[in-house]
């Protein structure tokens, strides 16, 4: 059982970019509001413009987040898909996996994931 303060979806939003040789992620932690979904949006171009053969996508977010997020995330992975260029999202909570696969969102559960 986690403490509170211990939960990364319990912190304020967060959205982290890093790069490694062609590979660009962008990890997303704490709590998501509309500011931070607009704020990503605005991240994932920016990555895409970078032409990353992988695109990564990390969330450390609750369900609830997940659900403002699903949309642009959709619309990412479709841009990568059809530009035969890999884009891969990874959580860090089984909810999340399951309400994303609900809106057409390919990712997988990640415990291991973490904000630093």
């Amino acid at each position: 059982m986690s403490q509170s303060g211990d939960d990364p979806a319990e912190l304020p939003g967060e959205i982290v970019l890093s790069t490694a040789g062609e590979t660009v992620t962008v990890t997303v932690a704490g709590t998501i509001d509309v500011r931070l979904v607009l704020a990503l949006r605005k991240v994932l171009h920016e990555a895409t413009s970078l032409a990353p053969d992988t695109l990564r996508l990390h969330l450390l977010i609750s369900v609830d987040g997940a659900e403002l997020l699903a949309r642009v995330v959709r619309e990412t992975q479709g841009r990568f898909q059809a530009s035969w260029r890999r884009f891969l999202v990874a959580a860090s909570d089984p909810a999340v996996v399951r309400l994303l696969a609900g809106a057409r969102v390919e990712a997988v559960f990640q415990p291991g994931l973490s904000a630093g």
